[in-house]
């Protein structure tokens, strides 16, 4: 890492009782071995975990023995930015090229990265991501949540985060945006379904990881949502969706 990239990447450290913190509420399923891990990619990234900059997700996955969890380092397409631009080489983008189906359905997204060497601006990395492969489903097979209403967006950025990872690998592997790994699981999150009642919901709008989840969250819960006595419901949501 150059002198510049470590001029411009804060030197972040936690003391013990920060450590606590983030292993009862940022953390609580990690084990030792997980949270070390954690931690460390928090301090190489630059990215502050008691502020939720970067989150440590545990998720259900089929396993050879049956389910099992497993951890993913989290955080969103923001983060992803402001990693590349810390680097001080990081050259911008180029306008993502999307290919559609003959049903008129997105298919693909194409997307280049550019890093700067001295004055030289080239072609870090370029990748192409699928539709039918990052695209959230209900149980009809239709696209769900931000997927159903802003899927260009959506594939953009997972196109994005992809080709940002390829171009700094250094600083971004092993890190992960939501929009990524909310395909990438056997299984749904237990809170996201419908709940009987408010404080359920409360609880369940504050655990969502991203803005698919968030959106997925609110389809299912539309009764509660529109009540007259739910006003506070919508507030609930919206200031969430503002920190993912």
């Amino acid at each position: 890492m150059s002198e510049q990239q470590l001029a411009n990447k804060p030197q972040l450290s936690y003391t013990k009782d920060q450590v606590e913190l983030v292993k009862s509420q940022i953390a609580p399923e990690a084990t030792v071995d997980e949270l070390k891990l954690f931690l460390y990619q928090a301090q190489r990234t630059g990215l502050d975990a008691l502020s939720r900059q970067i989150y440590c997700i545990h998720r259900n996955v089929k396993t050879p023995n049956g389910w099992g969890k497993k951890m993913t380092i989290q955080t969103s397409i923001d983060g992803f930015r402001v990693i590349a631009e810390r680097s001080g080489n990081y050259g911008g983008q180029s306008e993502p090229i999307i290919t559609y189906k003959e049903n008129g359905e997105i298919e693909s997204c194409k997307l280049t990265v550019y890093k700067f060497r001295g004055d030289i601006r080239y072609d870090a990395a370029t990748s192409v991501v699928y539709w039918d492969e990052y695209v959230q489903r209900d149980k009809e097979g239709k696209p769900m949540g931000l997927w159903s209403k802003m899927g260009r967006v959506m594939i953009q950025k997972v196109c994005e985060a992809v080709c940002l990872r390829k171009a700094f690998p250094q600083d971004l592997s092993g890190l992960y945006t939501g929009d990524e790994m909310a395909q990438s699981t056997e299984e749904t999150p237990a809170y996201l379904k419908a709940h009987d009642n408010v404080d359920d919901l409360e609880l369940a709008i504050d655990l969502c990881v991203n803005t698919t989840e968030l959106s997925q969250l609110y389809a299912l819960n539309n009764d509660i949502v529109e009540r007259e006595v739910a006003k506070e419901i919508t507030k609930l949501f919206t200031k969430k969706k503002q920190t993912l």
